[in-house]
């Protein structure tokens, strides 16, 4: 009981529910603000209590702020969940059920602004009439409720039954539709299975087909070093055999020099007439390997990591010249006036100290070019195509080589990694004299594969996917493309193709 009479002493005698702003007036009652003035008429002159009559000057409204905080602090206790069958907002017995708005209410909330025009019934008789139906209801029952009232529980009755009935088809549609989902969901996990499955049986037979083909490169390699090694111990027999024959001879021929008077004047023509026809004619030839590595699918792999590559021409040497956005590139010197340009160039330039290359910001000696691309990580694969057959290399660098001078320093000691093309072959730029490691004309389009992981960059035959040479640059952080034109050469960088 001191919880309900707390709650009356905090309930508006006007809204009948907690006070939101409470205000006394002159006679000591208290009211919300707003529910005051709705109630009084507008005016300056005194207006009456709503509840003992007694006049009160409007100017005599003073704040409650301790009635405020307890209607606060009692509100905050019951926050919480609200008890089964308690009104949520009044916290009393549901008793009446609202016609209108069709929902369970207390006895305060009848008496509210909100319900005071609503039809009302105990909860009893309207529980009671939604189970039984209208069809028995008793005679007084009409006299006592409106006839309104009956005829809305009968609709609504048959509003629920349509309603079951709708819900019952469409829960048989979703279990239908459950089924049918469930049947695509084991077609599609079959699916899939036999999908991995065949991927898995694919992708062994690519394993078997490349242990073929290794066997097979490694079959034809070792023939080829049987047969070598025949030919050199062919030749190296015969050369033993030249050494030994003309030793006998030189023995035979001193012997002869030195025999008596007699001796020497008998027969001395047949040990000058071998001497002459003493054959030491020998060709050295330094045995290739004709066996090159080429793997199978390897151009189509390489091209699952193609990137664009761009020529920046702020670095370029002014000698070459630009076309097709940056991935054509001509030297148009002539070989006659290089290096006299060249020359010229470097007095001009002031580049008489070749130490003095740490902030060079392009190519001013050598026919160079880098590409726009910084290579930090990754994978990345580029093509080269040589348009007229003269010499060119191609490669990658570091970021510092613009200052180098002398074409034949170009190698890895210097932060350089290409290979050197022209119409004898391919071979590596390592700073010595090599022979070609691919003849023409099989490498007229050259491929750079750079993997930032392993820190290697490989070079391919663009037409067969044959493996040229491989450099290491693991301890280079930034690498760059590099491309070298002799006099009159062009090249063009082809346009990415979609080889995944």
């Amino acid at each position: 009981m001191e919880v309900k009479d707390l709650q009356e002493e905090l309930t508006c005698s006007i809204c009948l529910d907690y006070f939101r702003d409470p205000v006394s007036i002159e006679c000591g009652h208290n009211f919300c603000r707003s529910c005051l003035h709705r109630s009084r008429v507008p005016g300056s002159g005194p207006f009456p209590c709503p509840e003992c009559r007694h006049p009160s000057a409007p100017t005599a409204l003073r704040p409650n702020w301790a009635l405020a905080r307890l209607t606060e602090k009692t509100q905050r206790r019951r926050q919480g969940p609200v008890p089964p069958g308690l009104c949520g907002r009044h916290w009393e017995p549901l008793r009446l059920f609202c016609e209108d708005d069709q929902r369970p209410v207390c006895l305060v909330c009848r008496e509210s602004q909100e319900h005071q025009t609503h039809a009302m019934a105990p909860i009893d008789e309207a529980v009671e009439s939604y189970r039984k139906g209208n069809l028995d209801i008793h005679m007084d029952e009409w006299k006592r409720r409106p006839v309104r009232l009956l005829w809305y529980h009968f609709n609504q009755e048959e509003k629920l039954l349509q309603s079951q009935c709708n819900l019952g088809d469409k829960m048989k549609t979703l279990l239908e539709l459950q089924e049918i989902e469930a049947k695509i969901a084991t077609r599609w996990k079959d699916k899939i299975k036999s999908q991995r499955m065949r991927i898995s049986t694919e992708f062994s037979k690519l394993h078997n087909f490349l242990v073929e083909e290794e066997d097979l490169f490694i079959q034809r390699l070792s023939k080829e070093e049987e047969e070598t090694k025949t030919k050199l111990n062919e030749n190296r027999l015969k050369l033993n055999q030249t050494i030994s024959s003309l030793k006998k001879l030189i023995v035979e021929v001193g012997e002869k020099r030195q025999a008596p008077t007699l001796e020497l004047l008998q027969n001395p023509k047949d040990v000058l007439t071998r001497s002459e026809i003493q054959d030491v004619n020998y060709s050295l030839e330094a045995p290739k390997v004709k066996t090159v590595c080429q793997i199978p699918l390897m151009k189509e792999m390489l091209k699952r990591f193609q990137v664009a590559v761009n020529l920046a021409e702020d670095t370029a040497h002014p000698k070459l010249v630009f076309s097709q956005e940056g991935r054509y590139v001509k030297n148009v010197a002539s070989a006659s006036s290089w290096p006299a340009f060249s020359a010229a160039w470097n007095f001009v330039a002031g580049w008489r100290n070749p130490q003095k290359t740490a902030h060079v910001e392009k190519f001013q000696h050598l026919p160079c070019v880098l590409g726009k691309n910084v290579f930090t990580s990754g994978k990345h694969y580029w093509e080269i195509e040589r348009r007229d057959g003269l010499d060119v290399a191609v490669g990658v660098c570091r970021e510092d080589v613009m200052g180098i001078t002398d074409h034949s320093k170009m190698s890895p000691d210097v932060g350089i990694w290409a290979i050197y093309w022209s119409v004898a072959g391919c071979w590596p730029l390592t700073g010595f004299p090599g022979s070609p490691i691919q003849p023409e004309p099989t490498a007229h389009r050259v491929g750079v594969y750079l993997d930032r992981g392993t820190g290697n960059v490989s070079f391919y035959s663009a037409v067969d996917g044959v493996h040229l040479h491989t450099f290491s640059c693991s301890s280079v952080s930034r690498l760059r493309p590099f491309f070298w034109l002799s006099p009159l050469a062009s090249l063009v960088i082809p346009p990415v193709t979609d080889g995944k």
